[in-house]
């Protein structure tokens, strides 16, 4: 892992999580418990607290950087999709983060809401809880229904991270050749 301090900030993470050796996390973060986090994130503390809950997941290319004005807090079983970009204020429990999808300074996410692929959060802008939000700037698309197929799909795909970052944190290794 490649953990750094900043002054007297200095990660704290969970021993369940799993960070890969090439993420970065720096300063005030604290990951919580079965945390997966991929090869290439970076959780960078030096401005501002990062809080990541448990069971939620940093995919490939992340990026995680709080504010001065406030904390990062991503909630429990959050879906961070790759090369996502986040500097929001929060993300609360249970939401999706898609690919490429960037949040900006100070948003705020609600509960259960789905951010699609590519789409863009202006500053200070604040969702509704279990909705779907897409496109540059980020609008309402429809509602996700919280018991609905989509939801158990995304809770199947965040039982799997869960599963990898145990697996990863048991059988992970460097070949020699």
């Amino acid at each position: 892992m490649t953990i750094y301090a900043l002054g007297e900030k200095r990660p704290e993470i969970a021993p369940s999580a799993y960070v890969h050796p090439q993420a970065s996390v720096t300063g005030d973060v604290k990951i919580g418990e079965r945390v997966f986090v991929a090869p290439m994130a970076s959780i960078r503390g030096d401005c501002g607290r990062i809080e990541i809950g448990d069971e939620t997941n940093v995919q490939d290319g992340a990026v995680i950087h709080s504010h001065a004005s406030f904390e990062t807090r991503i909630g429990r079983r959050v879906n961070i999709g790759h090369n996502a970009t986040i500097h929001a204020e929060s993300v609360e429990d249970n939401a999706a983060i898609g690919m490429g999808a960037v949040l900006m300074l100070g948003s705020k996410v609600a509960e259960g809401v789905m951010i699609a692929n590519s789409a863009l959060l202006h500053n200070k802008t604040k969702t509704e809880p279990y909705k779907i939000y897409a496109g540059v700037p980020a609008k309402y698309m429809r509602d996700l229904d919280p018991r609905g197929e989509a939801r158990k799909a995304i809770d199947d795909y965040l039982d799997d991270y869960v599963a990898l970052a145990k697996s990863y944190r048991q059988d992970f290794r460097e070949v020699d050749d």
